[in-house]
């Protein structure tokens, strides 16, 4: 029986793989925290703050699982040629994300060693349609395999099969991941999250990473002059999505604060205008990190440097990730009991343990990232028109 070359391939393990190991192999402090003193002395989160830094990892590591999803499709899909490259890769970096975020979810999940798969058999059978959260799991559990049957075919060069598993991707990312949004924004005791914005946000931010993934990747296979085209085009395209982005952050903040109800000004000053607990991250790390400092960049190199639109990227995604610790917490730390009682101001310090297994949940996504740059063959035809 013959062995098909394209799919697995002898390489040596890459210093990258190992490095990948080690950071997911530091979940096993949180992990073994939550074994030996369970999730409430383990984590930070309490019953005012239920949402932690878990629930913050998940949502952004799907996020640019649905990002890289979007983009691999508009490229062997739409046929659109400035995203027609490295589609492997992309498509293998979204299945490895989503996985992570997987990881992540299996530890926030209330008691992972309390045989988590038949309580979802029981949850499931239950059809709870009516459940935003068991539509959101539903479109999940569907997507996974998909990207991994999208990956097969991709490696298999069987471009028609990959076609449809890519196109059936694309709208099941977008789908999921604005259900995701929707299980937040509709909480409508929660001002913050019980907007419109605030699922269109979740969004566009999601299929930017997707963009900022791909221009990383250009800089590292240090293809940057052979794709100039595609550079230029793609840097375009972030740099428009991140003005987006700060029109609806910027335009939030000013309606919330002047032409909102009185629960959104009251809770847009107290978490984010002058010392409130987000405003840092607010201010310099979401805004200044995440967008203003990458649109600059990108308008320096006049939307034409690998390097610069790469670090304009990386900076993207980093900002994204403040941007949902912002909007998941941001939506917690306030509460109002009665219409007649004044808001109650609660904090929420990350824990060890959160930390450990949310950047082992990184390291999970870098893990199997890394074996299939060992393992498969990723290279393909270049793209450049």
């Amino acid at each position: 029986m013959s062995t098909n070359v394209n799919f697995i391939q002898k390489k040596p393990l890459s210093i990258w793989l190992l490095l990948s190991f080690f950071i997911a192999s530091i979940s096993i402090y949180g992990m073994f925290n939550v074994f030996l003193n369970g999730q409430e002395a383990s984590y930070g989160i309490s019953r005012d703050v239920p949402l932690g830094m878990l629930i913050i990892g998940y949502s952004y590591l799907v996020g640019i699982s649905a990002g890289t999803a979007v983009v691999g499709a508009l490229g062997h899909v739409f046929k659109i040629n400035a995203f027609h490259i490295m589609s492997k890769r992309v498509a293998l970096i979204s299945l490895s994300s989503l996985i992570g975020a997987f990881f992540i979810i299996f530890w926030e999940l209330a008691g992972p060693y309390q045989l988590q798969v038949l309580r979802m058999v029981k949850y499931y059978i239950n059809f709870e349609i009516t459940s935003p959260i068991w539509w959101m799991a539903t479109f999940y559990v569907m997507e996974l395999p998909l990207l991994a049957i999208e990956v097969y075919f991709l490696v298999e060069k069987k471009h028609e099969s990959a076609f449809f598993a890519s196109l059936i991707g694309f709208f099941l990312s977008i789908i999921a991941y604005s259900t995701l949004s929707f299980v937040f924004a509709s909480n409508a005791t929660r001002p913050l999250w019980h907007t419109t914005s605030f699922l269109v946000f979740f969004v566009i931010s999601a299929v930017i990473s997707g963009v900022a993934v791909l221009l990383i990747m250009i800089f590292i296979s240090g293809k940057g002059k052979t794709y100039i085209k595609n550079i230029n085009i793609l840097s375009k395209i972030l740099f428009f999505g991140l003005l987006l982005m700060l029109f609806i952050d910027v335009w939030n903040v000013f309606l919330n604060t002047y032409g909102g109800t009185q629960n959104e000004l009251n809770a847009t000053m107290k978490l984010f205008i002058g010392n409130g607990p987000l405003s840092f991250n607010f201010y310099y790390l979401e805004l200044g990190l995440g967008i203003i400092l990458p649109i600059l960049l990108l308008v320096i190199s006049n939307f034409k440097s690998s390097f610069f639109s790469a670090l304009a990227g990386l900076f993207m995604i980093i900002g994204m990730f403040f941007s949902r610790f912002d909007s998941v917490v941001g939506g917690q730390l306030l509460s109002r009991p009665s219409i007649h009682m004044n808001f109650i101001l609660h904090t929420y310090h990350v824990s060890n343990s959160e930390l450990s297994i949310f950047i082992g949940g990184l390291g999970v996504v870098l893990l199997f990232f890394f074996l299939g740059e060992n393992f498969i063959d990723l290279e393909e035809e270049i793209t450049n028109e």
